[in-house]
């Protein structure tokens, strides 16, 4: 997502048992800075679905991590460094575009703009 391109063009990826932010904070940081009322989003069943990889950047300070670690630290106050873990389903979603406008509307009204 950038300005540049004018909308979203990958959804945040979201663990929908507790909200987790899994793939995208810096897209949720750009949501709040552009002050938008909606982020596209795909809800998964993280610690369940197996198909769902996680691993670290080879870059990474870290060895290994689980999915539960990836879980227990996005709920708490602290933050892994940038590019540490990656996640595969990411390579498997679908090409989006949700324009901006949209995104700053509230969610009633959009349902009748896509």
């Amino acid at each position: 997502m950038t300005k540049r391109w004018g909308g979203y063009t990958k959804p945040l990826i979201v663990d929908k048992r507790t909200g987790a932010i899994l793939d995208g904070h810096h897209r949720y940081s750009i949501a709040g800075e552009l002050n938008l009322a909606q982020i596209p989003v795909i809800a998964v069943d993280y610690l369940a679905d197996e198909s769902i990889e996680v691993d670290v950047w080879p870059s990474a300070e870290l060895e290994s991590l689980t999915k539960q670690d990836v879980i227990d630290m996005s709920l708490s106050n602290e933050v892994f460094p940038p590019k540490t873990s990656r996640h595969r389903i990411a390579d498997h979603l679908p090409p989006i575009h949700v324009p901006l406008e949209v995104l700053a509307l509230p969610a009633q009204t959009t349902s009748s703009l896509l």
